[in-house]
C-alpha cells in the first residue's frame, strides 16, 4: 500500500459518506463529533462533554474516545487542556496531504497519483549543481529541469530539482507529460536498468524559492529527499532532489530481526 491514508483524510471522507462501515470505532466516534461540531452543536469555544459523558453516550471505551479525541486534535478542530477539558477551536477541518513510501517500486504510485509541472531546464556542468553529482568531472554535462510536483486537488507538495546525465537528455521533453518515473523513461528510451537507487532524508529549513511554490513561510520545517540512481555500470545517470514541507511527506520502513540460523 503505496498511499498513507491519514485519519484526517479518512475524516474527511467519513464525513462525505465515501468510507465503509468496517471503520475502527474511534474514528467512527471521530466523524461523528466532526459532524456534531460541523453543524454547530458544539460551537466554536465550547467544551466537548467530558470523557465519562462520551463514553456513556456512545457506548465505548475511553481509550476509544481518547483516540478520537487525538484524531480531532490532528484535524485542527479541538484542543486538549489538561484540568480543562477538550475546547472546539474550528469547526472546519484543514486541508493536508501526507504521502508515505515504503519500498522504491511505489514511487510509480507516487507518479501516477500527482502531477510534475515543469518549472524551467537548463544545462549545467556538474560543479554548478546544488547538490554534488557522484561520480561526475567537474565539467561534466547535466540537464537541469526544476519543478513542482502537485497532489490530485491542486495543492503543492514537493519542491523538485532534476539532474539528468545529458548522455540521456532526450527524455527531458517527456517530462510531466508521462506519469511515468523519470528514471523508468530513460529505462524504457535508452534500454539501460537501474539496480540501484540512493536515498538520503534530511531535515531543513525551507529555502524561499520553494517556500513560495509549497506555499508556506520561508524557514519553515520541511524534508530533503535526496536519490542517486544507479545504473548497471554503476554510474549515477540521475539525481533528484525534492524538498517537502514536513506535514506532507512520510516515510516508512520496515526493520526484521534476523537471528544467526537464518530464520526471523
Amino acid at each position: 500500500m503505496t498511499w498513507y491514508e491519514t485519519d484526517k483524510y479518512r475524516v474527511a471522507k467519513m464525513s462525505r459518506g465515501l468510507f465503509d462501515a468496517r471503520k475502527p470505532r474511534y474514528l467512527a466516534l471521530a466523524e461523528e463529533i466532526t459532524q456534531a461540531i460541523g453543524d454547530g452543536r458544539y460551537a466554536v469555544g465550547a467544551l466537548l462533554p467530558s470523557e465519562a459523558e462520551l463514553c456513556a453516550n456512545h457506548k465505548v471505551s475511553r481509550h476509544t474516545v481518547r483516540e478520537a479525541a487525538r484524531v480531532l486534535q490532528d484535524l485542527g478542530l479541538v484542543a486538549r487542556h489538561q484540568g480543562v477539558g477538550t475546547r472546539v477551536q474550528s469547526s472546519k477541518v484543514a486541508s493536508r496531504y501526507v504521502l508515505a513510501m515504503d519500498a522504491i517500486p511505489d514511487l510509480w504510485q507516487y507518479v501516477k497519483d500527482t502531477q510534475l509541472k515543469v518549472v524551467r531546464g537548463k544545462v549545467i556542468q556538474a560543479k554548478d549543481a546544488l547538490t554534488p553529482l557522484p561520480g561526475a568531472d567537474e565539467a561534466h554535462r547535466w540537464q537541469l529541469i526544476e519543478a513542482v510536483r502537485y497532489a490530485k486537488l491542486g495543492e503543492p507538495i514537493a519542491w523538485k530539482q532534476v539532474y539528468i546525465d545529458t548522455e540521456y537528455s532526450a527524455v527531458t521533453t517527456q517530462v510531466g507529460r508521462r506519469r511515468v518515473p523519470i528514471y523508468a523513461l530513460i529505462e524504457q528510451h535508452y534500454g539501460i536498468k537501474t539496480v540501484k537507487v540512493r536515498q538520503e532524508i534530511s531535515a531543513v529549513a525551507i529555502p524561499k524559492e520553494a517556500a513560495q511554490v509549497l506555499r508556506v513561510k520561508p524557514g519553515s520545517s520541511g524534508l530533503a529527499i535526496l536519490r542517486h540512481y544507479v545504473g548497471s555500470d554503476d554510474r549515477v545517470f540521475e539525481v533528484t532532489m525534492g524538498v517537502y514541507p514536513a506535514s506532507r511527506f512520510r516515510y516508512s520502513v520496515e526493520l526484521r530481526l534476523e537471528y544467526g540460523n537464518g530464520r526471523r
